[in-house]
């Protein structure tokens, strides 16, 4: 809500210039009408100088209500803007892997001081595809040997990205279970009353843990009506890890190097197109932090929130009160012409 003073008839304040001339007319008018009277020059100077202050405050009473007049012609007014948003909005549910192997380098860039894992990178552009999608309700599990909830869907983005920032290897026990994490966010939609209904999901193995198939969690959510977008990331083959301490950071050697070891990365890539296609979603690959990022902008494009905006205002007019202390003064200086100031025959 905003307010604002203005004025709903602004022409009428050209008015306002005649004022001057007014004014001096007045006052050459005073000067002119002069008493005769018997050359007493001490009555004389009296008289006038006591004629004189007095015109002078029936003229200004005058032209104050003159000027008051002018302005309830022009309307004044505190207009109160309201601005009334709809969303017909998405209701998002977003899954992020902290499995062990999300401690892989292949997304480090040398240029990079601090080591990055794939972790860091998909937290990154998580945090970007948040930030860009004000109007939506965005909720959060996070997933390794189960899944737990991290956000339930809300406004409060803020919030939501305090706690992405808290996410990292080691807060459950590795593995992972993508059925569960696909679960537990369509659980999280079923009852969403939004126009869509999205799970993104990133991940970069294939399903080693979890009580619920995933192909059984992806039947589900179609049936809910829940696209799934699913993000392969991280590359094929042997590839460096990281090892992480309590906190989910890699661990340095006393020459600040990070502690490694090498493993097989595999990423299920047929299960996670498979989910993708049952749930009339897509599904990427993500080599590297550009294309993750543009993976998110993708989406983003693709559904886009519908928002309308309805504008109104409420007027207080604030006329009538000039008008009543304009006819006051002007009450004022008939009272005065006629009782105190009362012109001498």
């Amino acid at each position: 809500m905003m307010n604002m003073f203005e004025f709903h008839n602004k022409e009428f304040l050209w008015l306002l210039l005649l004022l001057p001339p007014i004014a001096y007319i007045c006052k050459r008018h005073q000067k002119q009408a002069r008493l005769s009277f018997p050359h007493t020059e001490i009555l004389k100077s009296a008289v006038g100088s006591y004629r004189s202050k007095a015109q002078q405050i029936l003229n200004f009473l005058r032209l104050s209500a003159l000027t008051l007049l002018i302005f309830a012609l022009a309307r004044p007014q505190r207009v109160h803007h309201f601005a009334e948003s709809h969303s017909s909005g998405v209701d998002i549910m977003l899954a992020v892997d902290i499995s062990s192997s999300m401690m892989g380098l292949d997304f480090h860039e040398e240029k990079e001081r601090k080591i990055t894992t794939r972790l860091d990178i998909a937290k990154q552009v998580t945090h970007e595809f948040i930030q860009n999608r004000p109007n939506d309700r965005i909720g959060m599990c996070a997933f390794a040997q189960d899944a737990y909830l991290v956000s339930p869907v809300t406004m409060n983005h803020e919030w939501l990205k305090d706690n992405l920032e808290r996410l990292h290897v080691g807060l459950i026990e590795d593995k992972t279970a993508i059925g569960n994490a696909i679960a537990m966010c369509a659980n999280r939609l079923k009852n969403s009353e939004s126009k869509t209904k999205l799970i993104v999901l990133i991940t970069d193995g294939s399903n080693t843990a979890g009580n619920i198939a995933p192909l059984i969690a992806t039947e589900t959510a179609a049936a809910l009506g829940i696209k799934i977008y699913t993000v392969g990331i991280g590359k094929k083959g042997i590839i460096h890890f990281a090892y992480p301490d309590k906190n989910g950071n890699a661990i340095m050697d006393p020459l600040g190097r990070p502690l490694t070891l090498q493993g097989q990365a595999d990423i299920d890539e047929e299960l996670l197109e498979t989910i993708a296609n049952k749930t009339e979603g897509q599904f990427f690959r993500a080599e590297n932090k550009k294309q993750l990022s543009d993976i998110y902008t993708t989406i983003d494009k693709l559904e886009k929130t519908d928002i309308k905006i309805k504008q109104f205002a409420i007027a207080e007019d604030f006329f009538i009160w000039l008008i009543g202390c304009a006819l006051l003064l002007l009450l004022l200086e008939c009272l005065l012409r006629n009782s105190k100031f009362q012109k001498i025959p």
